[in-house]
């Protein structure tokens, strides 16, 4: 039998009067195809090079605040891998009941190459495939059951959604998420594959202790259960990558957030400062779709080789104003290092000082994303050949990271928002 306690409230969310739920659609038949990618020595569909660093922006403005959420369903939980077991924020109100019905729309699946589809290690795959149309989805998920069982989540595109949680025999545990579900599941300017229609789930784990499964509730957001957005703009390294062979650490980004926040990443391969900025599929989309509340990451320099520092952080500041005049968040962050060699080398040609330059001159948070992995790397103990192998697209890509390269580099991007305190988005954070 299982127990259950009271989840924990989330400090300054918003309270969601109950909403309706959307019927689930039929599932649909489809899947990604893995991109590859080779190393250039500048910018390119694939790739760039890190900046400079700069002195850390001034603190964000405050996310919209409201009445805390009801709590969930909850039971204990064992200690997790990779990252532990983080504990559940509060079920927001208004959110689907989670039923076995839809739980039963689920299969097994296996593993290839050496992950579940979703992205998970495995080697035990369950995959979801419940249609409907694009939008942001409010989705909860009962996990735990008679036996021990450690569970990974994720959705869509290779995207992360909870880190590997340990449930003891007997226990459950409820838990929630806002999904993102676009047209295309992954870079939208791109020449890829579109995914699957409608929204995704994945659990995965290992065969010792597999993943379970009990429960699952999903439905369109409606006006009461509006989330706040996490918007973000980038490049290559910071995309929902389509294959299973790359990583962008935007994609593993929800893996650090309960519900409401939801993460809508528009990052794509090849755009610089300018490009993206031009493109109607990219900025203008996420223009058409933020509300006041919402927040927006910029990354941009790999893909600004050749430009002058002073530029890019003029293209950089217009992303701001416009978030601004909107009443939108915005926070800069430097790209990610390259690692050419260890230690890492000079990374002053990926504008990470244009990007704190930026944010200063705009008052809002910077991520110095560019220091922060250049000192992971470093400190890693490990040569150049084993850094690549173990945390790098293809195991010798330089620029690109795999997906547990890009998980990687998302811990230590809300790592830095946890350090600095960013009101709005810390209240959020698993």
């Amino acid at each position: 039998m299982t127990t259950s306690a009271a989840g924990t409230t989330a400090t300054g969310g918003s309270a969601r009067p109950a909403g309706t739920t959307a019927a689930g659609g039929s599932a649909a038949g489809g899947s990604t195809s893995p991109v590859g990618g080779t190393t250039s020595a500048g910018g390119g569909g694939r790739g760039g090079t890190a900046g400079g660093t700069g002195p850390a922006g001034a603190s964000g403005s405050a996310g919209r605040s409201g009445t805390a959420g009801t709590s969930g369903s909850a039971g204990s939980s064992g200690g997790g891998a990779a990252g532990g077991s983080p504990a559940p924020g509060s079920i927001p109100a208004g959110y689907p009941t989670p039923t076995a019905d839809n739980y039963a729309k689920c299969t097994s699946t296996a593993a290839s190459g050496g992950l579940c589809p979703g992205g998970g290690a495995g080697p035990v795959c369950i995959a979801c495939h419940f249609g409907g149309s694009a939008g942001n989805y409010a989705v909860t998920v009962t996990l735990g059951g008679p036996a021990a069982s450690q569970t990974y989540v994720s959705c869509e595109a290779n995207r992360g959604l909870l880190k590997p949680v340990s449930i003891a025999a007997g226990q459950s545990q409820t838990y929630a998420f806002v999904v993102n579900v676009r047209t295309k599941e992954s870079e939208p300017a791109e020449n890829v594959s579109a995914g699957t229609p409608g929204l995704d789930m994945y659990f995965s784990g290992p065969t010792a202790t597999p993943p379970a499964v009990s429960a699952i509730g999903y439905a369109l957001v409606t006006a009461a259960t509006k989330p706040i957005m996490v918007w973000i703009a980038g490049d290559s390294t910071t995309c929902d990558q389509p294959g299973s062979g790359f990583g962008g650490w935007g994609q593993m980004f929800p893996e650090h957030f309960n519900a409401p926040i939801g993460i809508a990443n528009y990052a794509d391969s090849g755009e610089s400062s300018s490009s993206f900025y031009g493109s109607s599929l990219l900025w203008g989309a996420i223009k058409s779709q933020w509300t006041a509340g919402d927040w927006v990451f910029i990354q941009f320099g790999h893909n600004d080789k050749g430009v002058a520092d002073a530029t890019v952080q003029t293209n950089l500041e217009k992303y701001v104003t416009d978030a601004q005049a909107a009443k939108v968040n915005a926070i800069l962050v430097s790209p990610p290092a390259r690692v050419g060699s260890i230690p890492v080398g000079d990374q002053s040609s990926l504008h990470a000082v244009s990007a704190s330059g930026a944010a200063q001159a705009k008052g809002v948070p910077f991520v110095d994303l560019t220091a922060l992995s250049t000192a992971f790397y470093n400190g890693l103990g490990m040569t150049q050949t084993q850094v690549l192998a173990k945390y790098h697209a293809m195991g010798t890509d330089v620029t690109h990271t795999s997906i547990a390269g890009a998980e990687a580099l998302a811990d230590l991007v809300a790592a830095e928002i946890k350090k600095q305190n960013i009101a709005g988005l810390v209240e959020y954070m698993r």
